[in-house]
């Protein structure tokens, strides 16, 4: 039984490791978002990019994880905001 909860927090580790690395490189202008518009892999996690529209146009993208429980990533950069599940992503990863 130990052996299935060492699998899951390895899972689970992994996954804010990408997490954090995505957003690191999102803020610092590195992240190639056109490029993950079909679902690929990223640091060992399945993404897909979402293109976020208003009225007027794209205004950014949201990242999303299928077929994990790790929340989505948005970026608008109009506003040039990064937020996870709605929330400042510099405050939901510490």
């Amino acid at each position: 039984m130990k052996r299935a909860s060492y699998k899951k927090d390895f899972q689970s580790w992994k996954g804010i490791m990408a997490l954090k690395l995505l957003c690191c490189n999102i803020v610092a202008g590195r992240f190639d978002w056109k490029k993950y518009c079909t679902p690929q892999s990223y640091c060992g996690q399945e993404i897909c990019v979402v293109p976020l529209h208003c009225s007027y146009g794209q205004i950014g993208y949201t990242v999303h994880f299928p077929y994990s429980d790790i929340p989505e990533v948005e970026y608008d950069w109009e506003m040039n905001k990064l937020t996870i599940d709605k929330e400042n992503w510099e405050s939901y990863l510490t």
